[in-house]
Order: structure tokens, then sequence, then C-alpha cells
């Protein structure tokens, strides 16, 4: 499953680094402010994904086992008033 599988981590460290260059201090630190910021919302929405991803396939294999049961007794009880 394509959807399972880990985020890969965001990292703007080459744009933070490149902030001073800009020639402008309050640029350069709102660039750097955002680099982080960014880096650590995505991580979070990342994590916040994987545990929703987790969680979505354990209720399908609940889901799966549920109708498997259902079948086999309803199997069971029409074997018995056969």
């Amino acid at each position: 499953m394509e959807i399972l599988k880990p985020v890969k981590k965001v990292d703007l460290g080459d744009p933070a680094e490149g902030a001073p260059k800009l020639g402008d201090d309050d640029a350069a630190a709102a660039l750097v402010t955002f680099c982080a910021t960014w880096e650590s919302g995505s991580a979070f929405l990342a994590n916040c994904a994987a545990t929703l991803a987790e969680g979505l396939h354990k209720a399908n294999g609940d889901y799966e086992d549920t109708d498997l049961a259902i079948k086999q007794a309803v199997k069971s009880v029409k074997t018995v008033l056969v």
C-alpha cells in the first residue's frame, strides 16, 4: 500500500543557510524562521498521517476479520439447517 509508506522528511536546510545572502537581515530572519517552522509542521503532519494510516489499516483488518466471521457463522447455521 503506497499510502502507508513513510513520508520523506522535508529538508529546507539549504534555503535557510542561504538566507544571509538575501542582503536584508529581516528577510533572512524571516526565511530562517519559515524554514524551521515548515520543517516542524511537516514532520508533525507526517506523523499524524502515519498514525491515521495505521488506524485505518487496523480498521480494515478488523472489518475483514468480522466479515469472515459472519460468513463462517452463516455457513455454519446453513449447514445445521440443511
